[in-house]
């Protein structure tokens, strides 16, 4: 986890993660108010990428952990961050969160997905994102390389049978490619399994799907959401609560590498 990318001691190094997916990922509907005490102020030695500014800025859940329409929203991402703060006394976590409800990972012509296959969709937005945060930690002498990626979604493609049917093979083309465009080989990916509704087959063939990744492709590891609690009006989306379990199962499956 603590690897040095700028030469320094390894407590104190910079790093840089990733956190992507869709609405579980973003934080649907969850805004200040949902915030526990501990994550009301900004997060020490953490900044998440500004698309708007085109720069770092100091983490603030609730604040500037959204989507650019609606920057309140907040994440796993607050968890995660708050957790790495606690333990390192120096360093700096830098963070790329991109994240866009109602995307599946299947490439569809007819909706926004993730496939890096469906040219200017999904896939390339974050890319250029994430292209662009480099580019600004370069300009503040740090070369840094993809630690980690933090991955939420999967809701959308449980909804579609062909799409739950074809989710190990696009999950395990989408590590691949991540490993290949956003960061390198040793780039860990952690996936958040999704839950399993009752009677919903697609559901638990995408959960399958995540497990079946994870066994088979090195580094990639999964944390169930399972039992997280949601979001009574829907029973799909996480409360803040959940987040924050999110945010904790993230981070612990981090620090254990």
């Amino acid at each position: 986890m603590d690897s040095p990318n700028d030469g320094g001691p390894a407590d104190c190094a910079q790093v840089l993660v990733i956190i992507a997916g869709q609405s579980n990922a973003l934080g649907y509907t969850l805004g200040s108010a949902d915030l526990p005490p501990h994550l009301r102020t900004p997060i020490a030695r953490v900044q998440i990428w500004d698309p708007a500014a085109r720069a770092f800025a100091p983490l603030r859940p609730g604040v500037n952990t959204g989507a650019p329409n609606n920057p309140r929203n907040w994440g796993p991402e607050a968890q995660l961050a708050f957790r790495w703060s606690q333990e390192h006394a120096c360093g700096g976590l830098r963070l790329v969160k991109y994240a866009r409800g109602e995307t599946g990972l299947a490439a569809d012509p007819d909706d926004r997905d993730w496939s890096p296959a469906s040219a200017g969709d999904v896939w390339d937005k974050a890319t250029s994102e994430i292209d662009a945060a480099k580019t600004a930690l370069k300009t503040e002498g740090l070369s840094l390389r993809v630690d980690a990626v933090f991955w939420m979604q999967g809701e959308t493609d449980a909804q579609d049978d062909e799409k739950a049917a074809a989710y190990r093979q696009n999950l395990t083309d989408l590590v691949m490619r991540i490993r290949t465009r956003w960061g390198d080989e040793q780039t860990d990916v952690y996936v958040g399994q999704i839950d399993r509704p009752p009677g919903s087959r697609g559901w638990e063939q995408v959960r399958q799907a995540q497990a079946a990744t994870a066994a088979s492709v090195p580094d990639v590891d999964l944390v169930d959401t399972d039992p997280f609690p949601r979001q009574a009006a829907d029973g799909v989306h996480l409360t803040g609560q959940g987040q924050i379990r999110l945010g904790d199962g993230f981070y612990e499956q981090y620090r254990a590498r």
